[in-house]
């Protein structure tokens, strides 16, 4: 019994480290509203190597909000994969869910260095302008899968007892196929996706080969195996006396539960070469070479105007390397509005985020999707300057418009805009005069609250398109001729402001 209390000892501390991560995370992901977003809520995504060494390639720039990063490059080369076995909070779950899983499929596949080849396609791919990281991070597989997934849960069951609205996204169910395969393929063996194709997992891999500590045998092993058996990354092979540091995600069980004491943790330089076939090297340099044209020619764009981005939004190409398709500019939307694209940005503009003005418009006194963007793809603008920006022109369907087809009164998308864009004006048609809605082009900014009050069923008679959109890397969008045009149109009577006031 002497022998058992060191090793409980050990998992319960692992454990309850793994849990407080799981759980800030959690934390983090909660506080991600409209009233509480900050800085604060991307505080996981800053320490993420792979995200900010990728998207600096790509972007051609440093991005200075990852920096933090370096601490855990620096770790890594220190201590090994500290990140995959303690704070990982996708591994986390992975780990509970192998904990459920009594039987596993026999497949006996050999897929570890897969990984790294994602890594190589990564690397290659941001070398030629394009990243695609947010389809191989854990940690914004994760944060995606929360937003997308159990958020519109969590706000349904909420939305039974409290005020609360209940959000929902369009096309989710590949995110929620992923989300699940990663969590299933325990069925097959241990850390399925930290062993063979987190990316992340990957890169600490490589630093590890030359940490400081590693794990090592003394020559008293008597080779048990026990070591071999419990290792969830299969990074031991005990008759060979070697364990792979690349693999090893430092979870310790075996210096712990080993009987002879015969695992040391201890300073070692030694390094161990990659096994990587040069064929398969070749595979993945390619790949990364014909991803990025592949993406950009073979599918045609389904944009048809209607693609409006978030507002502060950089240029198309400069956005689509720097965001993260992580979703928080999404979750803080507080009209829903803000929705997942599916391949009306090309096959990389997958759930990047679209305003689909028909669900929500854009809060006039609302800047918070800029404000938790955690790359800078949405520019952090103040509350000011948002409202001049442009993302689109409304423009209105004649043949749909009450006002217009059915010579009814209706204001409703003239009171709804809050830039006094639209004007109610008399015109005779058919010997008949009446209040018609006309749109004022210089003043309209595109943020689609007329579209998505327009009482008639189905499309709305005004709709937002992208005609006119303004994006800019850097620089204000306020302007002398803007304030000069909304002086000249603003009315003495009250101006609608959105449901959110100043």
């Amino acid at each position: 019994m002497a022998a058992e209390k060191p090793k409980k000892r050990h998992r319960y501390i692992r454990w309850l480290i793994q849990i407080l991560f799981l759980g800030l995370f959690i934390y983090l992901f909660i506080q991600t509203t409209y009233s509480t977003a900050g800085r604060i809520q991307t505080l996981f995504f800053r320490f993420d190597p792979l995200i900010f060494i990728i998207l600096s390639i790509a972007y051609r720039a440093v991005l200075t909000a990852g920096l933090l990063s370096i601490i855990m490059i620096l770790g890594s080369f220190v201590f090994g994969r500290f990140f995959c076995g303690f704070i990982c909070p996708l591994g986390t779950m992975i780990d509970i869910c192998d904990l459920t899983i009594k039987k596993r499929i026999s497949l006996h596949l050999r897929l570890k260095n897969t990984k790294f080849l994602l890594l190589i396609f990564l690397f290659i791919s941001a070398l030629l302008g394009g990243s695609f990281v947010h389809f191989f991070d854990p940690l914004v597989i994760l944060e995606r899968s929360f937003t997308l997934i159990i958020h519109p849960v969590a706000t349904y069951l909420l939305g039974l007892f409290t005020m609360t609205a209940n959000y929902q996204y369009t096309e989710t169910f590949i995110v929620l196929a992923i989300f699940l395969i990663i969590l299933g393929t325990g069925f097959i063996e241990p850390r399925f996706w930290c062993r063979n194709l987190c990316p992340l997992g990957a890169l600490f891999g490589v630093i590890s080969k030359f940490s400081v500590f590693k794990f090592s045998f003394p020559e008293k092993c008597r080779a048990c195996n026990i070591c071999e058996r419990i290792c969830p990354t299969n990074a031991i092979k005990s008759e060979l006396k070697k364990i792979d540091s690349a693999e090893c995600i430092d979870c310790l069980r075996c210096l712990y539960e080993c009987p002879d004491n015969a695992i040391k943790y201890k300073v070692d330089f030694r390094t161990t070469p990659f096994d990587i076939k040069k064929r398969t090297l070749l595979v993945s340099l390619g790949a990364g070479i014909v991803a990025v044209p592949l993406t950009r020619s073979l599918l045609h764009k389904k944009l048809n105007g209607r693609l409006i981005r978030p507002p502060g939004s950089l240029p198309e190409k400069d956005f689509l390397n720097l965001c993260l398709h992580c979703g928080k500019c999404m979750k803080v939307c507080p009209t829903n509005g803000l929705q997942p694209c599916i391949l009306e940005a090309g096959i990389n503009g997958i759930w990047t985020p679209k305003l689909v003005p028909r669900i929500g418009g854009c809060e006039k006194n609302c800047n918070m999707c800029g404000s938790v963007c955690p790359t800078g793809a949405i520019r952090r603008l103040s509350s000011e300057e948002k409202t001049f920006v442009k993302i689109g022109t409304a423009v209105i369907d004649k043949n749909r418009c009450i006002a217009w087809e059915q010579d009814k009164v209706c204001l409703i998308c003239d009171e709804a805009c809050p830039y006094n864009a639209i004007s109610s004006l008399n015109e005779t048609i058919h010997n008949k005069t009446l209040l018609r809605p006309f749109v004022d082009e210089r003043l309209c900014t595109g943020c689609g609250l007329c579209e998505s009050r327009c009482p008639i069923e189905g499309p709305a008679a005004i709709r937002v398109f992208s005609i006119g959109e303004e994006r800019k890397r850097s620089g204000t969008y306020i302007t002398e001729e803007k304030i000069r045009l909304r002086a000249c149109q603003e009315k003495k009577e009250d101006i609608p402001s959105g449901f959110i006031t100043e």
